[in-house]
């Protein structure tokens, strides 16, 4: 399990690392994060702000929109799975 910041730190070191990252981590990193969290659209709902929470770090990387996209794939995967 992981807070809501110590998720936001995971994503930082992402997105600063100087090598290329794998999505494999930033997926271990909300399943972490969404494991506290419960019922289906309760995680959709924390992804929500997960997300926007992650734009705010304002990064450059190009790790970015991947890692923006994969939260989008989360939240849609949620929300079909509680429609």
């Amino acid at each position: 399990m992981a807070t809501l910041d110590q998720t936001l730190q995971i994503f930082r070191a992402l997105l600063d690392a100087e090598h290329p990252v794998a999505i494999g981590e930033a997926d271990e990193a909300i399943w972490a994060y969404l494991s506290s969290i419960q019922g289906l659209r309760a995680q959709a709902d924390a992804l929500v702000s997960l997300r926007a929470k992650t734009i705010e770090l304002n990064s450059t990387s190009d790790f970015l929109p991947r890692l923006l996209d994969d939260l989008d794939l989360h939240w849609t995967r949620l929300n079909e799975k509680s429609g």
